[in-house]
């Protein structure tokens, strides 16, 4: 009996999927587009723990990781309400402030949602489908880390190049993200709350292509390993997503060990 067991539990694992970590990661997406879900926030904003609730049920979802790519950017302009929000950066604002330059929203204000790089609206009505069709072939972003070396590529499928004379301008976003943190705010608009809060991005980088292309090769800073807040977190993810010319257009992430 032991021979027939012990060749069934060898191939189990060898087809069980690697564990995934901070410093040894390796993920190949899928080839349709997902939705890159970016709320804008801050812990000095009374209205933004329930949008901040409606966005940490997307833990719950199947298809998290896969179609679904929430992402809660925390900015610093509400900090003099009396409240410095712990999770607060200032380049967080800057992309919020980059959306409305590029004109992907009509104006800057929390809590906002700005889903596949268009603002949505819709969760002020009620209306919680998102926006965008699902199932449109847009090509696979593979991303790897080994030690502090990070590559990825982009393979776009024909359809998502169409119309494109010269090629998208890519770029590659990079972001550690933190889930399980708990907060008891003790001054400003949410005095005395007790938050509870995921899908924080603890650091967020942006990368350009290797001459101009589609691959991306770049050392991780030590200081991106270095968060204090890592240690607090209930779970970490890496999440990468690829743009072209300033629209999500696939992406990858993984809960980390």
């Amino acid at each position: 009996m032991m021979k027939s067991v012990l060749p069934l539990i060898f191939c189990l694992l060898c087809t069980a999927p690697l564990a995934q970590s901070l410093h040894s990661f390796d993920k190949l997406s899928q080839d349709f587009r997902p939705h890159v879900i970016e709320l804008f926030t801050s812990q000095g904003c009374s209205s933004c723990p329930p949008a901040e609730a409606w966005l940490n049920a997307f833990g719950a979802e199947p298809d998290l990781w896969r179609h679904y790519f929430p992402l809660a950017f925390h900015v610093t302009y509400w900090d003099y309400l009396g409240w410095q929000d712990p999770f607060g950066d200032r380049s967080f604002s800057r992309r919020q402030y980059e959306h409305l330059e590029r004109l992907h929203s009509r104006q800057v204000y929390t809590p906002q949602f700005v889903i596949d790089g268009r603002e949505w609206r819709g969760w002020f009505g009620g209306d919680r489908a998102l926006p965008g069709a699902r199932g449109e072939q847009v090509g696979r972003l593979r991303l790897s880390i080994d030690g502090d070396e990070l590559r990825a590529s982009f393979t776009p499928t024909p359809a998502a190049t169409q119309g494109s004379t010269h090629g998208p301008e890519y770029s590659l976003q990079l972001a550690l993200v933190g889930s399980g943190f708990i907060t008891k705010v003790e001054r400003g608009e949410n005095s005395h709350k007790r938050l509870q809060q995921d899908f924080i991005v603890l650091n967020y980088t942006r990368l350009a292509p290797a001459a101009g292309g589609n691959r991306f090769h770049a050392r991780l800073q030590p200081e991106l390993f270095a968060i204090p807040k890592i240690a607090a977190a209930g779970r970490l993810a890496w999440v990468a997503w690829i743009e072209a010319d300033g629209r999500p257009l696939q992406a990858v992430a993984d809960w980390l060990e």
